[in-house]
């Protein structure tokens, strides 16, 4: 065994990089990055193949088809990551099936010196068989989205196919790893949509990642004498690492972002999203002459749900109140959580009556029990509210107008 100095900064700097992504992974709950890690982790077995290499012929190409493996698998767990259809374990190891099997099959074959065409035909065409097979049951119908994603494994399978023909099995797999890379690219976008400096680099790294497979190949069909020091191929991959990095960075800062302005539980906004938003509508009713409805709601006997059943129950429950809620109000209206069991919804009107409306429908949205793991609970909501400007100039008078109607219906309700 000899060691190829040549490839020890790139496998150190793999080394960093897996153990950057198993740190993430154990402050991370999401599928995406633990498959991720698992990418990184075998290209890192690639780059210590490639390091350490032995002298025996049998051993030496063992451990090329162990590299090669490596890199299908990397490719196909990246490209399963942002799949948009790989939402349970299920289809994901459906996925990994479709795109890996054929894969190490052609790979391995072609390492170990299976010259038959005929074999590698029928492995790129049952390949391409099931993947659109798969693709049509689980969409059903032509949209823009299958379209390119059926075209792209035409397209490889031609290409692939072209270099069988062409007694070049081996750029057979370099067109494969490339085609990963540009699925990876494209489901990368296609998953996160954003321009964002994560999204960017880790997209144009996959992009640079499948064009230096092409690239090889190219070089070696022509026998270039362009030497290209081995460092360089790397880049790519070091971008693609560094993008998904920032990507989980920006995730992070707009979900801390996002719970500065939202209900953790329920995702509504909270008392300071709902100042700004009541503060612009009555700026809005000033310029336009209408008025502003602030209505506050109280969950009744809710108290009780949670004693009996327990809060996981109770929470549950609380999510059912808001689907029911929200199904009742405008798209333009604001449905806030302000406490416990109480929210507050503001709502442009151009009359009294409208505020009532409101009223009523918060009021008969609860008139059904709530069902939760097979247990009914019954609970109703005791409504008030107040208007802009009949009961108040700013949002301090108006919520503690509608508090104080809020009570005053209360009692009402629980008066014999």
């Amino acid at each position: 065994m000899y060691l190829n100095f040549n490839a020890l900064p790139a496998l150190i700097a793999l080394v960093v990089l897996v153990t950057v992504f198993a740190a993430i992974c154990r402050q991370q709950t999401q599928e995406r990055v633990n498959l991720w890690l698992t990418g990184w982790a075998l290209i890192l077995l690639r780059s210590v193949v490639e390091f350490a290499q032995s002298r025996v012929d049998w051993v030496a190409q063992m451990e090329r088809a162990i590299g090669l493996s490596a890199a299908v698998l990397a490719g196909v767990a990246f490209v399963v990551s942002v799949a948009p259809q790989a939402t349970t374990w299920r289809r994901q190891l459906a996925i990994s099936l479709v795109l890996g099997v054929p894969a190490l099959a052609y790979a391995n074959a072609m390492q170990w010196g299976v010259s038959a065409n005929a074999f590698y035909y029928a492995v790129v065409m049952l390949a391409l068989i099931a993947a659109l097979l798969l693709l049509w049951v689980w969409h059903q119908e032509i949209t823009p989205y299958v379209v390119c994603i059926g075209l792209s494994l035409v397209v490889l399978a031609g290409l692939v196919s072209w270099n069988i023909s062409s007694g070049h099995l081996d750029y057979g797999v370099h067109v494969f790893l490339a085609g990963l890379s540009f699925f990876a690219a494209g489901l990368y976008w296609y998953h996160f949509r954003r321009p964002s400096a994560g999204v960017l680099s880790t997209v144009f790294g996959f992009v640079a990642w499948g064009l230096t497979f092409l690239a090889g190949m190219l070089l070696g069909t022509h026998a270039s004498p362009l030497h290209v020091e081995s460092e360089t191929w790397n880049i790519p991959k070091y971008l693609v690492a560094l993008g998904m990095i920032v990507t989980l960075l920006e995730d992070q800062i707009h979900a801390t972002e996002h719970l500065a302005y939202h209900d953790e539980l329920t995702g509504l906004p909270n008392r300071r999203l709902l100042h700004d938003r009541l503060t612009q509508a009555l700026a809005r009713a000033e310029r336009t002459g209408c008025k502003v409805a602030v209505l506050l709601l109280d969950i009744d006997d809710f108290k009780e749900i949670n004693d009996t059943f327990g809060h996981r129950i109770g929470d549950a429950a609380l999510q059912q109140v808001v689907a029911r809620l929200s199904s009742r109000m405008r798209a333009s209206d604001t449905l806030a959580r302000t406490g416990g069991d109480e929210f507050t919804i503001v709502s442009e009107i151009a009359t009294a009556e409208g505020a009532q409306s409101l009223a009523s429908a918060m009021e008969s949205a609860l008139v059904q029990p709530l069902s939760v793991e097979g247990k009914l609970m019954r609970t109703g909501v005791s409504a008030g509210y107040a208007l802009y400007p009949d009961d108040g100039a700013d949002p301090t008078e108006l919520c503690a107008a509608a508090d104080k109607a809020m009570y005053v219906s209360k009692r009402g309700a629980d008066s014999p």
